[in-house]
């Protein structure tokens, strides 16, 4: 009686309820499953951006190793083809062009990395370039590019004379160098600076290597001829004498001596002089300004 209250023994227990059921596998997102994509196709475009670069940097090499072989082990030709280029794209002289292929004919014959850097030394030396390069990217063809120097004065080094430019840089040899360039050479010589040492190193690019009183004096001298362009007076050169200062030499002979800085009054008032003396029909040999708030004047006999 009441059979049906008591519980079953653990033994009947049907094996099917001892099993755990197994979750079934859950479908994932679809905005996951995008981004899965697009990470794929993202690495996949690194790789390919990656492979295309070391490409690129492979073809560079084997084009530079390319280049030095024409230029080491290539045989020269019978004929060369020379370029002349004006770097910054201007326009670089016919006169200037003719100069460089007359020194390109003497320098180059194996068209040797050597003889390449002997042919931009031996351009620069002209004295009308600056920043020369020169490359060999093909057998018969040698480049040349470079910038058109500017010198504004002439300097004289040790019984050279050489190109004096605005940046205080002293660079070639006149007698050497071409008498064209696009502005007209100078005439306007700088003198006595170098008298202490007269013969300075000179860099591969014909550059002299200045010492720190040398670079004050040359600086001082462009100062002066910018003064002396500003108050429109002629000269033909800037002398320099060690503790007197500077003295110039005017297109009619007059000396003039300035002394030592500061310069701006002094070429001011030198104007007003030479209107006075050219108004009351005076010729003056020799003009003193280095004297605070005076000048000596010694006029010129006739």
């Amino acid at each position: 009686m009441f059979g049906f209250l008591r519980t079953k023994s653990p033994k009947k227990r049907s094996v099917l309820s001892r099993q755990r059921v197994k979750a079934a596998p859950k479908d994932g997102h679809p905005s996951t499953q995008a981004w899965s994509l697009a990470a794929k196709g993202l690495i996949a475009v690194l790789l390919l951006v990656v492979c295309w670069a070391i490409t690129l940097r492979i073809f560079d090499k084997l084009g530079e190793l390319g280049s030095y072989v024409n230029a080491t082990m290539a045989l020269p030709p019978k004929e060369w083809r020379i370029e002349v280029i004006n770097s910054s794209g201007g326009h670089l002289p016919e006169e200037i062009k003719r100069e460089v292929y007359r020194v390109a004919a003497r320098s180059i014959k194996t068209g040797s990395p050597s003889e390449l850097r002997l042919l931009a030394k031996n351009v620069e030396s002209l004295g009308n370039l600056e920043s020369v390069r020169v490359v060999r990217p093909v057998v018969d063809t040698v480049v040349l590019t470079a910038e058109i120097r500017q010198p504004a004065l002439l300097i004289d080094v040790g019984g050279k004379t050489r190109f004096l430019a605005n940046d205080a840089s002293v660079f070639g040899d006149v007698a050497e160098a071409s008498p064209h360039s696009p502005g007209g050479r100078p005439i306007v010589k700088v003198m006595g600076i170098f008298d202490q040492r007269p013969n300075p190193v000179v860099d591969s690019s014909t550059r002299v290597i200045t010492t720190s009183d040398e670079r004050r004096h040359i600086q001082e001298a462009l100062e002066i001829w910018r003064l002396v362009a500003e108050n429109n007076i002629s000269i033909k050169s800037i002398n320099f004498q060690k503790f007197r200062g500077y003295a110039l030499f005017l297109s009619d002979e007059t000396e003039i001596i300035i002394g030592l800085k500061p310069f701006d009054y002094k070429l001011k008032k030198l104007r007003s002089i030479l209107d006075g003396l050219s108004r009351d029909g005076i010729l003056a040999s020799r003009i003193e300004l280095d004297y605070e708030g005076k000048a000596f004047i010694k006029e010129r006999k006739l």
